[in-house]
């Protein structure tokens, strides 16, 4: 077709499926490589064994769910499901703002349901067969029913503010940057108070020497905390994990029981000290800023989007209905969203290294840090030298021979 618009969409989810497959092969390939000497010492031969059927096994739900979500989407394309799904929700007579919050909700929910097997598979199958999966059916399905329902109550609305400035103002991109922008910063408080104790339990930590030594390290660090609370991460995995939540004299601390349970006092504290970094180090702001240009990155270029009759007529819709034509375009945002993803993720890797090095001094040495970064690297089967490739387009973090060398540079 002479329409650059189709050529532009076809291509583009082509060629990312097939990147990501590349990625994925050149990433498995690289379990025949010998490993250096000290990781040798945490993945022995049925380590390194178990590691590499895990990571299999993982890829293997990947591709399928990918290859699966390609086909439905080219499908729906070529036998003008778009067109015939606008004519329908357009028949309901609801209005520009609320016939594209209808469209895009249907869009949203039957991707949700499409994507349920395979997280059952991922889930029941894949994390189960490898012992890491404590998430039961009934937790499963339950966090489901409130992840539609959280997307209902908050993403409804920003929806239909969004369409609404896209229909009505002239500034709409930029109506709809500061706003969602906002909304992203009101979340971010909100998030730990309100939303994540609907799937997880917080306590405080008990009194008693860890909760001590955190409270001291924070005050050393001159890091002002609020709470140091215990997650009940064991009820749905094995992994471990922690994070600080809250701005200003209002942060807590949050870990899980399970990292509790499987790390000594002077490892937990550098993970700790690690995320401290990032705060110190200024992060987050930086972060923040990022994730702001891009959103409005997003938003000048739908403004185009939507303003081009040949992307509607790319995909078999009649006039510019603006929730369809949110819709169509990210699609075609989707290339240039993951290569934005990479140059993200390198800034991220940067950070991380930055941070290892702060909680390095923050507790006196890397050995407890390095030692924690082991036991999470062998205990969650995490793959031991990932592919660069793989790393560039996945990884928020460096790989963790890279981050071990990295420390044992510093120590000398």
């Amino acid at each position: 077709m002479s329409n650059p618009w189709f050529a532009l969409a076809l291509v583009g989810v082509l060629l990312l499926f097939h990147i990501e497959l590349f990625a994925t092969l050149l990433n498995l390939a690289r379990f025949s490589r010998p490993l250096p000497e000290r990781l040798r010492a945490i993945y022995d031969k049925d380590k390194l064994a178990n590691t590499a059927e895990y990571a299999g096994a993982s890829a293997r739900v990947e591709v399928i769910r990918d290859a699966f979500f390609l086909g439905v989407l080219i499908a729906f394309w070529w036998l003008g499901g778009f067109g015939w799904l606008h004519h329908k929700m357009a028949a309901f007579g609801w209005g520009e703002v609320w016939t594209g919050v209808a469209t895009l909700a249907a869009l949203t929910l039957a991707q949700t349901v499409l994507s349920l097997p395979f997280q059952w598979w991922d889930t029941f199958g894949v994390e189960a067969q490898f012992g890491f999966n404590r998430t039961t059916p009934a937790t499963f399905i339950g966090d489901q029913i409130k992840s539609l329902f959280l997307m209902a109550l908050l993403g409804l609305p920003v929806t239909a503010l969004v369409i609404w400035f896209f229909a009505t103002q002239p500034w709409a991109a930029v109506y709809a940057w500061v706003s969602v922008a906002l909304f992203s910063i009101a979340m971010t408080w909100a998030a730990p108070r309100f939303i994540m104790p609907l799937f997880l339990k917080f306590k405080p930590l008990e009194e008693g020497p860890l909760r001590q030594a955190i409270l001291a390290m924070a005050d050393r660090l001159k890091f002002p905390v609020k709470d140091v609370s215990v997650v009940d991460g064991s009820r749905r995995s094995s992994k471990a994990n922690a994070f600080f939540a809250g701005f200003g004299k209002n942060k807590r601390i949050a870990l899980y029981d399970t990292l509790i349970e499987g790390h000594t006092q002077e490892e937990l504290l550098a993970v700790l000290a690690h995320e401290i970094g990032h705060q110190k180090r200024g992060h987050v702001p930086v972060h923040l800023v990022v994730g702001l240009l891009e959103m409005g990155l997003l938003f000048g270029l739908l403004h185009l989007g939507l303003k081009s009759q040949g992307m509607f007529d790319a995909f078999g819709v009649e006039g510019r209905p603006i929730g369809m034509g949110m819709m169509l375009f990210s699609i075609l945002y989707r290339p240039l969203s993951t290569l934005l993803s990479v140059l993200t993720s390198a800034i991220s890797r940067r950070h991380e290294f930055q941070a290892d090095a702060y909680a390095s001094e923050a507790v006196k040495g890397p050995q407890p840090l390095m030692d924690a970064l082991m036991k999470l690297s062998a205990d969650h089967l995490s793959h031991p030298m990932p592919h660069p490739f793989y790393v560039g387009l996945h990884y928020s973090h460096p790989p963790l021979e890279q981050r071990l060398s990295a420390l044992e540079s510093a120590k000398s």
